[in-house]
C-alpha cells in the first residue's frame, strides 16, 4: 500500500480540494466493481488497495464507497474527528434500537447502563459458567471422528452466551431453530446482497429477516420470564438479562431498560457475541493445526494446569493469549468498520462528500508490512516483545477503537482463551488434508470459518 497518511481534520478541511479519491487501477473499470466484490470481497479489496491507503470503489447499491486503510484514518474516524462520521442507516435497519446501531445521546444512555455489566470485576461471575458450557460441548466429541469446526465453534459460543448472559441453557443437541436463526444474523451484509439496492429481496436478506424475527420472539419470552420473577435485589441476579430487568423493577428509570430496547439488545448481543468469538476460536484451532511448533508450546503450557482452566489461570497462559491475539490479527471477524460522513471531509488531500459510506478496512491494516514483519504469516511470537508499543495505536483493532470500541471485548477474549485452553488439554484438532490449504474464510457481515470445514478429533 502507499505511504500517504491521513490528514489532520481542521487543517485538511481548510485545504479541501474538489478531487475525489481515485478508483483503483488494479481491479478493472469501476462499473465492474460490484461483480468483483460479490465474487470475493476480501480478495477484491486486497487487490484494490494494493497501491493506496484510500480508494473509491463503486457498488451498485450504495454507490461510491470510500475504503480507508491506514491507522491514521482509523484514529481520525473513530476518535479525533468522530463527530463527522456516524453509523450508517443499514445498522438501524438491521438492529433497530440496539447499542451497535444507535447514535448520540441514545447511544450514551445505553452505554452508561450496559458498560458496568462488562467491566473486569464482573467477568468473575461469567468464567465458571463459560468453562462448564465449553466442557459440556467438547464431551460430545469422539476421538477419530471428524467435526465441522465452524458449526461446533458457533454452537459453543451460543451455548456460553445464552447461559451466562441470558440465564437459559440451550439443549446441547437441540434448540436448532434458535441456532439457525442466530447463524442468519450475519447475512444482512452478505457480499451477494450488500452491493445491490436494499429493495432487492435477496435470499440472504430474507434469511436475515427470518432469523431476526425468531430471535426477537425468543427475547420477548426471556424478558417475560425474568419480569415474572425478578430478584428482590439486583445484586442477586444470576445473569446479565436478569440484572437489567431487576434494575428496572427496582426503580431505575432509563429508556435503555424498556422492553423494546432490551429486546433489541438481546438480538444485538447474539450477533456481536456469537459469530465473532466463534471465528477467533475456530481460526486459532486452524492455525494450531498448521503450525506444529506453536502447537507444541501451547500444549506444554496448558499441560501445566491442574484441571480445567479458570479465570485465575489466564494470567499464566501467555502462549494461549498470544495465539488468540495473532488469530484476531490474521483473521479479524470484524474485517470492516463502516461509517458515513456527516459533512464534507478531506483524507490524504482528497474530498469525501457528506452522506457517503466510509469503510475502515481492518484486514488491510492488520496485514500491512509497514507495521508487521512477514504480515501474512501466523506467528504468535511477534507479540512477545514491545510490538504493541512500536505499532500505531490503531494498527491492531479487532474490536474497533475510540469511545465505541466493542463493549464486550473482555468477555470475548476471556471466552476465546478459556475455550482454547479447555480444548487443548484434552484434544488436538487435526487438519485432515496432507498440505496446508488456503484459510476457509467466508465473509459476510463478519468473517467466519466456512461451514463444512472439517477437523479430525485426536485425543492427547
Amino acid at each position: 500500500m502507499g505511504a500517504d497518511r491521513a490528514d489532520d481534520g481542521d487543517e485538511a478541511d481548510r485545504a479541501v480540494t474538489q478531487s475525489l479519491p481515485p478508483y483503483p487501477s488494479t481491479v478493472g473499470h469501476h462499473l465492474t466493481h460490484t461483480v468483483g466484490a460479490m465474487r470475493d470481497v476480501l480478495g477484491f479489496r486486497s487487490r484494490a488497495m494494493a497501491e493506496r491507503d484510500l480508494v473509491r470503489i463503486h457498488l451498485l447499491g450504495p454507490g461510491d464507497v470510500y475504503h480507508l486503510g491506514h491507522p491514521d484514518h482509523f484514529e481520525r474516524v473513530l476518535l479525533n474527528d468522530r463527530d463527522r462520521f456516524r453509523k450508517s442507516d443499514d445498522f438501524q435497519l438491521a438492529f433497530e434500537g440496539g447499542l451497535v446501531a444507535v447514535e448520540g445521546e441514545t447511544w450514551q444512555r445505553q452505554r452508561d447502563v450496559l458498560q458496568p455489566l462488562f467491566a473486569r470485576d464482573r467477568l468473575v461471575d461469567y468464567a465458571d459458567g463459560m468453562v462448564e458450557q465449553i466442557r459440556r460441548r467438547c464431551r460430545r466429541w469422539t476421538p477419530g471422528e471428524r467435526i465441522d469446526l465452524a458449526a461446533e465453534s458457533s454452537d459453543l459460543t451460543l451455548d456460553v452466551l445464552f447461559a451466562t448472559l441470558f440465564g437459559r441453557e440451550l439443549a446441547v443437541d437441540g434448540d436448532e431453530e434458535i441456532r439457525t436463526a442466530a447463524s442468519h444474523l450475519h447475512h444482512w451484509f452478505a457480499p451477494t446482497s450488500y452491493p445491490l439496492p436494499t429493495w432487492i429481496p435477496t435470499p440472504a436478506r430474507l434469511r436475515f429477516k427470518r432469523g431476526k424475527r425468531r430471535l426477537q420472539d425468543v427475547a420477548t419470552d426471556l424478558l417475560e420470564e425474568k419480569a415474572d420473577d425478578p430478584p428482590a435485589d439486583p445484586s442477586e441476579a444470576d445473569d446479565l438479562l436478569s440484572l437489567l430487568v431487576a434494575l428496572r423493577e427496582s426503580g431505575v428509570e432509563s429508556e435503555a431498560l424498556s422492553d423494546d430496547r432490551l429486546r433489541d439488545q438481546v438480538v444485538t448481543m447474539i450477533f456481536a457475541g456469537h459469530d465473532t468469538t466463534a471465528t477467533a476460536i475456530s481460526f486459532a484451532c486452524y492455525a494450531l493445526a498448521h503450525h506444529p511448533e506453536v502447537r507444541d508450546r501451547f500444549h506444554a503450557e496448558v499441560d501445566t494446569l491442574d484441571g480445567p482452566p479458570t479465570l485465575d489461570d489466564l494470567d499464566d497462559l501467555s502462549v494461549t493469549e498470544r495465539i488468540v491475539t495473532e488469530a484476531l490479527r490474521c483473521y479479524p471477524p470484524v474485517y470492516t468498520i463502516p461509517r458515513e460522513t456527516t459533512t464534507d471531509v478531506t483524507m490524504d488531500g482528497y474530498r469525501i462528500p457528506a452522506g457517503e459510506p466510509v469503510w475502515l478496512t481492518v484486514d488491510q491494516v492488520h496485514t500491512d508490512s509497514r507495521f508487521y514483519d512477514d504480515p501474512e504469516t501466523f506467528r504468535p511470537a511477534r507479540w512477545d516483545g514491545s510490538l504493541r508499543e512500536r505499532i500505531p495505536d490503531f494498527a491492531y483493532v479487532p474490536f474497533g477503537g475510540g469511545p465505541r470500541r466493542c463493549i464486550g471485548r473482555r468477555f470475548a477474549l476471556m471466552e476465546a482463551k478459556l475455550a482454547l485452553a479447555t480444548i487443548g488439554r484434552e484434544y488436538h484438532l487435526a487438519w485432515p488434508g496432507t498440505e496446508p490449504d488456503d484459510p476457509p474464510l467466508l465473509a459476510g457481515m463478519t468473517a467466519r470459518m466456512a461451514p463444512g470445514t472439517e477437523f479430525r478429533v485426536q485425543s492427547r
